[in-house]
């Protein structure tokens, strides 16, 4: 008798594969670095909100990078970042949202460091989205998708 897998199966242990083959290129040390030289600096915490705060943030930034190496595929066939960008904004804003949410509920700031812990989130989710782009733009030139 053969087996019957559903497509939706199928499509998401290639997904899973993947984003595992992509995770092997990002340095978790590095993302370590980065939250700490883009949120900890400019934002004073004491050290249980650090170290859970830095947690969600490297999340975060992990999503990030595989959604944007998700989307390299576009820049493959000739899209630039900004084009495939804009064809998941919902995801990015979705990101954005959640770490300047977390930061706010974590810290109890007022509007005015609300509005900072977004600022400070959206630039740090962009940058890790560009990065995964590349990434994924790397990859599919490389044949490794």
């Amino acid at each position: 008798m053969n087996l019957i897998t559903s497509f939706s199966e199928k499509r998401r242990k290639k997904q899973w594969n993947y984003e595992r083959k992509v995770l092997r290129s990002l340095s978790i040390t590095d993302m370590r670095k980065d939250v700490h030289q883009h949120f900890m600096t400019t934002i004073y915490m004491d050290r249980v909100s650090n170290m859970y705060l830095e947690d969600f943030a490297v999340d975060i930034g992990i999503d990030a990078f595989l959604l944007g190496s998700e989307y390299g595929r576009f820049g493959y066939f000739g899209e630039t970042a900004e084009m495939a960008k804009s064809r998941c904004m919902d995801e990015i804003d979705i990101y954005i949202e959640q770490s300047a949410g977390q930061f706010q509920a974590w810290l109890h700031g007022s509007e005015e460091d609300e509005e900072r812990y977004r600022q400070l989130s959206e630039s740090f989710v962009h940058r890790w989205w560009e990065k995964g782009f590349n990434e994924g733009v790397k990859r599919y030139k490389m044949k490794l998708h």
